[in-house]
């Protein structure tokens, strides 16, 4: 079972509520704090669950400011 990774960055005041929301949510996916100095997670996300957790995405969108980062290494979004 291969998982999809995405990044964001967030505020770090931000990160709890998004981990609790998605741990709502069983098995959807597995939330991990990348880089604490910049605010990053990792959602790696189940196989066959993206709808549902760009649809979780979507509604956090009015409470919870996230940017999702292509490339990690550099913590910036690339188009």
């Amino acid at each position: 079972m291969v998982c999809i990774e995405r990044f964001f960055k967030l505020r770090r005041e931000d990160i709890v509520f998004v981990k609790y929301t998605f741990e709502a949510l069983d098995n959807l996916l597995v939330m991990t704090t990348v880089n604490r100095d910049r605010d990053m997670i990792v959602l790696r996300i189940a196989p066959g669950c993206e709808e549902e957790v760009d649809r979780v995405l979507e509604s956090l969108e009015d409470a919870v400011l996230m940017e999702e980062v292509f490339d990690p290494d550099l913590g910036e979004h690339i188009p």
